[in-house]
C-alpha cells in the first residue's frame, strides 16, 4: 500500500474514533436530561406564598435530588411571571424568581420539565400597615410554652419523631407544656392585665435528647420553619389560640432564632 494511502486510512480512522466518541458523550448528555426531567420535588420554601404583597417579588428554594440541572421551569398561572432561574453548586436545589404582580389567589402548576407541582397562593387577611403592633402601654408576658401549663389531650409520645423524653422530675428534659395549656389560660393572663404574650420559639426543632440527659425544649433548635412542633400542638392549634387571645384584649409576639417579630 503506497505511503499516502496508509495515512489516509489511519486518519479516517481517527476521525471516526472522535465521531464515535463525541456521539457517547452527547447521548450520556441526553439521557442525563431525561432523567433530571423526571426528578422529584421533594420541597419548595416557602411553602405558600400571598398575592397583593407590596414587593411582589419571591423567591422559592426547591429541593430534589438533581433538580439543578432540570432543563426550565414554567408556568401559565395567570399574572406570574418566572423572572430567573438560580443553579447553585449543590445538584439538590434550585432557586426561582417571580413577579406575581398581576396574580390572583389560587393554586399554580409549577412545570419542572415532565413534573408538575402544584403551589398555592394566598389572600392576605389584612395587609401589613394595618397591623397593631406593642407599644409602651402594653403589658408583656414572657414565657417558654414547654415549662408553662399542659393542655387536654396531651400525646404522650408522637410517633416519627427523634427520641426524647417528657420528664417534670429532670430540669433539662422536656416537661409537656403545649400550646392548648396556654389557650386554657388566657384568663388568667387578663385577670394579671397582660396585653400581649412573648413565647419563645414552638416551631418543629426534631433534635433529639442527649445522652447526658438534655433537650431542646426551649425551642432553640428549628428543623422546620413551616410547622409548629407537634409535641405542642399543630399550626391550627396555633392559630386558634392566637384568635382567641386576639378577642380578650391580647396580642401575640413569635420569637423564632432568638428574634421578636
Amino acid at each position: 500500500m503506497p505511503i499516502f494511502a496508509a495515512e489516509t486510512a489511519n486518519k479516517l480512522r481517527t476521525t471516526m474514533k472522535r465521531i464515535l466518541l463525541v456521539t457517547a458523550i452527547l447521548m450520556a448528555n441526553v439521557l442525563s436530561m431525561s432523567a433530571a426531567k423526571k426528578t422529584v420535588i421533594d420541597r419548595i420554601e416557602p411553602t405558600d406564598w400571598y398575592v397583593g404583597m407590596k414587593n411582589p417579588q419571591v423567591q422559592l428554594m426547591v429541593y430534589g435530588k438533581g433538580i439543578r440541572d432540570v432543563a426550565s421551569v414554567t408556568t401559565d398561572y395567570p399574572g406570574v411571571v418566572i423572572d430567573s432561574l438560580v443553579r447553585l453548586d449543590s445538584p439538590n436545589y434550585l432557586l426561582i424568581y417571580m413577579n406575581l404582580r398581576g396574580a390572583k389567589p389560587g393554586t399554580m402548576t409549577l412545570n419542572f420539565g415532565k413534573t408538575k407541582v402544584q403551589y398555592q397562593l394566598k389572600q392576605r387577611e389584612m395587609s401589613g400597615d394595618k397591623r397593631m403592633g406593642f407599644t409602651n402601654a402594653d403589658v408583656l408576658y414572657m414565657l417558654m410554652p414547654d415549662r408553662f401549663a399542659q393542655g387536654a389531650n396531651h400525646p404522650k409520645q408522637i410517633k416519627g419523631m427523634r427520641n426524647y423524653v417528657e420528664d417534670r422530675t429532670k430540669p433539662s428534659l422536656r416537661h409537656g407544656g403545649d400550646l392548648n395549656g396556654i389557650r386554657e389560660h388566657l384568663d388568667y393572663f387578663k385577670e394579671l392585665g397582660v396585653t400581649a404574650l412573648w413565647f419563645t420559639p414552638v416551631l418543629e426543632n426534631d433534635s433529639p435528647d442527649s445522652k447526658n440527659g438534655y433537650s431542646t425544649y426551649h425551642g432553640y433548635a428549628t428543623t422546620n420553619y413551616y410547622k409548629v412542633d407537634p409535641r405542642f400542638g399543630s399550626n391550627e392549634d396555633y392559630k386558634r389560640l392566637c384568635d382567641e387571645a386576639h378577642k380578650k384584649g391580647q396580642q401575640r409576639l413569635a420569637e423564632h432564632s432568638r428574634v421578636a417579630q
